[in-house]
């Protein structure tokens, strides 16, 4: 089996956050404005300083779900490699660890591998550029760990 590789990028995930950012600058600016203006300026002040926190919270998650050199999701002879989303970390797992992968959710848009000790690692459709991209992922995983058969 030769590596594939599996590109995270993103983009609708960034766009929302990044338009949620830019909701909560005008949100925090009126608040900033209302506490100027208003003699309830605690009250004001507070709400400004909520929507500016979500705001730097959003603008760190759209900062670190950029697409960069290598990350995503690695297939190979001795196993699958996950780069996690927001620690940057690498997470190498070989095929005897994975116990079963399974489609999760309503629309299956969470892949779960589950591991031979018990964790799980989830993969998000969000991550991906297309539905089309992840279905072929999860074909490619369910292919070599298929999932168990609930037999009686």
């Amino acid at each position: 089996m030769e590596p594939r590789f599996y590109a995270f990028d993103p983009r609708p995930t960034r766009r929302a956050l990044f338009v949620g950012a830019c909701a909560l600058a005008i949100l925090s600016a009126w608040a900033l404005a209302d506490a100027r203006s208003l003699g309830n300026a605690p009250l004001a002040v507070a709400r400004a300083g909520l929507t500016g926190g979500l705001m730097l919270a959003f603008v760190f998650a759209w900062h670190r779900l950029r697409p960069r050199p290598g990350w995503g999701i690695t297939l190979s002879t001795r196993g699958v490699q996950v780069a996690r989303p927001f620690t940057g970390s690498q997470l190498q797992l070989s095929w005897g660890q994975i116990d079963a992968v399974r489609r999760l959710g309503k629309k299956e848009d969470v892949l779960g591998l589950f591991l031979e000790e018990g964790g799980r690692v989830l993969v998000t459709r969000h991550l991906f550029p297309s539905r089309a991209v992840f279905g072929e992922l999860a074909s490619a995983l369910e292919e070599r760990k298929p999932a168990p058969r609930y037999d009686a």
